[in-house]
């Protein structure tokens, strides 16, 4: 995987985040073949929530099938990060669509 123009990860955090990003893009290669991956977010320094969408990377897969389907999936680290991240979202959730009509649940 190509590196991206150095414009979009200036700050500190942007060159670490891109670094472990190309990390676990390349360990799910290993399980999953990508066919192509993109980047995409809008590379912004200040940063509110880890909810908000900082960048994006969509990996598209080599599919033989004709089934339509995306998802969106969120990784961070097991600490204390990865805790913020997780009650962020759930905070976000609610605020986004209501307590009612949302809900986060843990799979495993």
């Amino acid at each position: 995987m190509r590196d991206v123009p150095k414009r979009l990860v200036q700050s500190k955090y942007r060159k670490d985040l891109w670094k472990q990003v190309k990390s676990v893009v390349s360990q799910i290669e290993g399980v999953l073949p990508i066919k192509e991956a993109y980047l995409m977010g809008s590379f912004t320094t200040k940063k509110r929530r880890p909810a908000d969408i900082d960048f994006m990377v969509l990996l598209k897969t080599k599919n033989h099938t004709k089934a339509n389907w995306s998802f969106d999936l969120v990784m961070a680290p097991d600490n204390a990060h990865g805790k913020f991240v997780l009650e962020d979202v759930k905070k976000w959730m609610k605020q986004k669509y209501g307590a009612r009509k949302s809900q986060v649940f843990r799979l495993k």
